[in-house]
């Protein structure tokens, strides 16, 4: 049945997301059902487009979305950036099947009927990253009560974001085998959750994790790490960012990056990570070959 308006349409899928706050298991089982239905599925994967998604929220299941009286408690920055995304995504799924128009929806729901209507890789990260974004503008505040080590890794989780969806747009460096690397259905960001050095498994972060986030730790996958940030992203983090706003529709996303630093929420100055020798040898060598 269509919806009257956006406000009735807006308040029931808001009411279904609400079921979902305090579960981050059921939150998970939503998310692997949306897939099930729209992720174009295939012999080779469970969720098609939605590997990706599944994979890091298999990793905020563990990590960060415990409810407020969880002992130890969750964080409340996590939990509602992952609840709005789930509500602009069902918000465009249920004006698609209802038919209702899409040019009313906030623009992130828009994306995802986009996506839904004609699944790509391109549409799944305009939707998806769209999305998270919006969860970040609304909730700096919370982003705020974060200690600053947690601040460096909510920035890194999000520029990295950006630059898998810049892979799959053909920008930056090698575009052709960046967009099989950057691809929502392949093994790539599987591989790389499953790595502690990327994503620690604790909230709060273990002094261990803090290490490991701010670049101390001297171990293969820390080097990974840094390799990703230092020699591949951090070259291009302003373009990156003024480029993302455009894909996603979201031009507040350039205020989140101040002289070429992460500085999400408040354009704060943040711990800088350590960089290893050998990190910055390989950063001077493609600087040399590819140029800042």
């Amino acid at each position: 049945m269509l919806a009257k308006d956006l406000s009735t349409l807006e308040k029931e899928v808001w009411q279904y997301t609400e079921t979902l706050r305090d579960s981050p298991a059921a939150r998970l089982a939503s998310r692997k059902a949306f897939y099930k239905k729209y992720g174009r599925e295939n012999e080779f994967d469970s969720f098609g487009y939605g590997d990706a998604e599944i994979a890091f929220f298999g990793w905020e299941e563990r990590a960060v979305l415990r409810p407020p009286h969880a002992m130890p408690p969750g964080s409340a920055w996590w939990s509602n950036v992952n609840l709005w995304f789930i509500y602009l995504s069902e918000l465009g799924s249920k004006a698609f099947e209802t038919g209702f128009p899409k040019n009313q929806l906030p623009l992130p729901a828009q994306a995802w009927i986009s996506f839904i209507a004609a699944p790509s890789a391109s549409r799944w990260y305009k939707a998806h990253n769209a999305s998270i974004i919006d969860g970040y503008l609304r909730f700096p505040d919370l982003a705020e009560k974060e200690t600053p080590p947690e601040k460096v890794f909510i920035n890194m989780v999000l520029y990295r974001l950006l630059y898998a969806q810049s892979l799959v747009e053909g920008q930056f460096l090698f575009p052709q085998l960046g967009k099989i690397l950057g691809d929502p259905k392949g093994n790539s960001v599987k591989l790389i959750t499953g790595l502690d050095a990327y994503y620690p498994e604790h909230y709060p972060m273990t002094q261990a994790e803090i290490n490991d986030v701010l670049g101390r730790t001297h171990s293969l996958d820390a080097l990974s790490v840094q390799f990703l940030d230092d020699v591949l992203v951090e070259p291009e983090l302003t373009a990156l960012y003024r480029k993302a706003s455009v894909w996603n529709n979201q031009p507040a996303l350039n205020t989140f990056i101040s002289n070429h630093r992460p500085s999400y929420p408040f354009g704060e100055d943040l711990p800088v990570p350590h960089k290893s020798f050998i990190i910055r040898v390989l950063e001077w060598l493609r600087n040399i070959f590819f140029g800042k």
